[in-house]
């Protein structure tokens, strides 16, 4: 037996290596939420909750542990869980005597960081020294999405979204932990969908994705115009020697939603610091919608009319992903310059770390794209220009 003195208590507890949390049978605590199910010397597996944090002091060692509460359990047990904390080891010792000896005192060499889960994106940010510095010359601050605020396409129309004849709201019972992300507004709405935050693939950074199926069930479908990417490329001249890739930061949120078909995309956000729950819509382009990369790709295509009118640069565009390419590094420099400058002035955001500037050699859509050449990045083959 051990003693463990918690506040003035002092109880002697069995210590049993082969329970995996510690045990009391009295209520030396307030029970919390947080259930365990046990399988007991019946068999029969029940449900037993965890008690409040106390302090414990064992052997001039104090630590903060949470005691499963059991009332029928005929001992207090020292589980595998407090005595993992202290380091225990058990000795045998060849006159038949067993000892406990608990862990060094010094404290592991490790730093904790305790950050909300809504704030988690911004430990997985990039250095600033990873950006292209070229960014800088075009001249064009107001454009690059880390330094202004979220993008708005000032010429785009509000998206009305038109529902099914006979659609009725879908409510969800469930509640997801929330990523803020966006532009968003207090509303009440029957309408509600989990919103959870989701790693983007190949990168650190976090976007915000709802499950959206209800509301992409009962809203009209849009037929999508998406080109095939192969014969996009196939539009390269073969004398384009220098490219520019940009990627527009946070697209869909660019584009406005009409107030009507905003109370569609309502969701819950509980305040982590407060503990509110509210209720929360966009008033932008919802990412998830069925619509949302058609009606972006269509709004992006009527506001590079004019900058197409303007230049003789090879422009493609696959819904947020732009490719420019000249034929010279000054055509280029200049061509690139013109484009950012009219997106900047269209209300649209242009991540800067993303963005390949007048390079020889670019990343776009899958492939790295040079003079008359492109190759899938996870393969070996090159692919001459041709068409299709």
């Amino acid at each position: 037996m051990v003693d463990v003195k918690i506040g003035t208590q002092t109880i002697p507890c069995l210590v049993d290596t082969g329970a995996q949390y510690s045990v009391m049978p009295a209520r030396i605590a307030v029970p919390t939420k947080s259930a365990i199910t046990i399988v007991g010397a019946t068999g029969v597996p029940e449900k037993r909750y965890l008690m409040s944090a106390r302090e414990v002091n064992i052997a001039d060692r104090t630590i903060t542990h949470q005691f499963l509460y059991v009332p029928e359990c005929p001992v207090p047990l020292l589980g595998r869980d407090l005595l993992s904390k202290l380091q225990a080891q058990i000795h045998f010792q060849p006159d038949g005597l067993v000892s406990l000896q608990l862990g060094s005192r010094e404290p592991p060499a490790t730093i904790c960081l305790v950050t909300p889960l809504a704030e988690e994106w911004r430990l997985h940010q990039s250095s600033a020294e990873e950006v292209n510095p070229l960014w800088e010359r075009m001249g064009v601050p107001g454009v690059w999405a880390e330094d202004n605020p979220p993008a708005r396409a000032r010429y785009a129309i509000p998206v009305i979204v038109e529902l099914k004849p006979g659609s009725q709201p879908t409510i969800h019972q469930h509640l997801s932990r929330l990523y803020q992300f966006g532009i968003l507004k207090r509303t009440q709405s029957p309408w509600n969908t989990p919103l959870l935050p989701v790693k983007k693939p190949g990168t650190q950074d976090y976007r915000p994705v709802q499950d959206l199926r209800g509301v992409n069930q009962a809203t009209v479908t849009i037929h999508p115009v998406v080109p095939n990417p192969y014969v996009l490329l196939g539009i390269i001249p073969q004398t384009v020697a220098y490219f520019s890739v940009l990627d527009l930061k946070d697209a869909f949120f660019s584009i406005p939603l009409a107030p009507q078909s905003q109370n569609l995309f309502a969701f819950t956000w509980e305040d982590p610091s407060t503990g509110t729950r509210s209720q929360y819509t966009w008033t932008r382009l919802v990412q998830g919608f069925k619509n949302s990369p058609t009606i972006f790709g269509e709004a992006l295509t009527r506001d590079l009319l004019p900058f197409r009118a303007t230049t003789s640069a090879t422009l493609l565009q696959y819904v947020d992903d732009l490719l420019l390419g000249t034929e010279t590094r000054e055509e280029c420099l200049q061509a690139t310059r013109s484009l950012l400058l009219h997106l900047c002035e269209r209300g649209y955001r242009v991540s800067k770390k993303k963005a390949q500037l007048c390079q020889t050699s670019v990343r776009y859509l899958g492939f790295i794209i040079s003079q008359g050449q492109r190759q899938l990045r996870k393969r070996a083959n090159h692919l001459r220009w041709g068409r299709y």
